[in-house]
């Protein structure tokens, strides 16, 4: 795979899929303490971020659907997209963006726009809602997520867990 294909795009934004020349991108990212705080893992090595990025693109190879790449007028803003909602059978949507992409609403609009491309993109294999996941905390996140149509619906190990609408 040599080219980037393109998966969706906002007025702001474009998500693409990714290629093994994006590691050093990725790496910055994952190793980013602030941009980590509110993630599981928190900050990654080089080496772990080398396996994300490689189950990225086999992901998206084998189902059509991982987390992209994020790219804005700039360059590299992050990593958006979908997996496999904790064993419930639903996709789990996710995001994560550089700090200069903070405060802009560009989470807002990926969000939607990641909602959109998921009911456009039915897996008949899963269940049709789509799920979030938050640790407390984040209230940056939770505002996000209803802002792009999800509600907060309980919390599963140590998590919040929200649930888009039907539209």
């Amino acid at each position: 795979m040599t080219d980037r294909e393109e998966i969706l795009r906002t007025p702001r934004l474009r998500l693409t899929t990714w290629l093994p020349s994006d590691l050093d991108d990725l790496a910055a990212l994952h190793a980013d303490a602030e941009v980590m705080l509110h993630m599981a893992t928190g900050p990654q090595t080089r080496a772990a971020t080398r396996e994300r990025l490689d189950t990225f693109i086999a992901e998206h190879r084998q189902r059509g659907w991982s987390k992209w790449r994020v790219e804005g007028a700039s360059g590299f803003l992050g990593r958006a997209g979908f997996g496999l909602a904790h064993g419930s059978g639903h996709r789990e949507v996710g995001y994560l963006l550089a700090r200069e992409a903070w405060g802009t609403g560009l989470a807002t609009e990926l969000t939607r726009a990641l909602r959109q491309w998921h009911e456009d993109h039915p897996d008949p294999a899963l269940a049709p809602g789509l799920r979030a996941y938050v640790l407390p905390g984040n209230a940056a996140s939770c505002r996000v997520l209803e802002k792009a149509g999800f509600r907060a619906v309980g919390e599963e190990d140590g998590q919040l867990v929200f649930e888009s609408d039907r539209r």
